[in-house]
């Protein structure tokens, strides 16, 4: 079963990587990835629906932060200087690393260090992106927090499944041209993608995902 959900998400990584590359229209891209997703990930647990929705809501309001202060530029800007489908792209990242590295094993409960991470990095990543000199470095500090806070083995492994998917993810979007940055470090690149990507593992360990349990543990009642 495990291996089996590994298969899943790298199927439909390269499948969501290949529409966004074919389809222009956002909107039409959004409904494929949805139907697409849907598909592969069957059956879906309540859980991992209430994870994808806060994760799309949430980065929907945290692009806009970065975006308007402009660390990074999509090519298409339908809503919130991004395209529609953008904020769903996050609820499957979620979902592909939860699924590859979790797979059907119990997950965490929430604690109340994942809301102190939280709001460290979303600080690190709003408050400072407006400051180009000091981004990096407070993301950095963002990331040694997590660490600090969270260091098991699959805080690890999530971390590093993330950092690997999101160099993935970046240099497609970069080199398509679907989106760029300003001050790219290298392949088209800023050094602070790989904190932003470690941050969302760990994050999506500790906060994401067991807040969608404990919400579907309340509806479940």
């Amino acid at each position: 079963m495990p291996h089996s959900q590994k298969i899943r998400v790298l199927l439909a990584l390269v499948c969501t990587l290949g529409i966004l590359y074919t389809i222009v229209h956002s909107l039409t891209v959004l409904i494929v990835l949805i139907a697409l997703w849907s598909i592969i990930f069957y059956p879906w647990r309540l859980a991992e629906a209430f994870s994808f929705a806060i994760a799309a809501i949430f980065f929907l309001f945290q692009n806009y932060v970065c975006l308007e202060a402009g660390i990074f530029e999509f090519k298409v800007k339908d809503v919130l200087l991004m395209p529609y489908y953008e904020p769903s792209l996050w609820g499957f990242y979620f979902t592909a690393l939860q699924r590859f590295v979790s797979g059907e094993r119990k997950t965490l409960s929430f604690q109340a260090q994942s809301l102190i991470g939280l709001l460290v990095t979303a600080v690190a990543f709003s408050l400072f992106s407006r400051t180009p000199s000091l981004f990096f470095p407070a993301t950095v500090f963002s990331t040694l927090v997590l660490f600090a806070l969270f260091h098991t083995r699959l805080d690890f492994y999530y971390a590093g499944c993330s950092l690997l998917l999101g160099f993935i993810v970046e240099l497609f979007g970069v080199s398509t041209g679907l989106w760029s940055y300003p001050a790219p470090d290298f392949l088209g690149i800023p050094y602070w993608f790989a904190t932003m990507w470690i941050n969302v593992g760990i994050l999506g360990y500790r906060f994401l995902i067991p807040l969608g349990e404990w919400l579907a543990g309340k509806v479940r009642g």
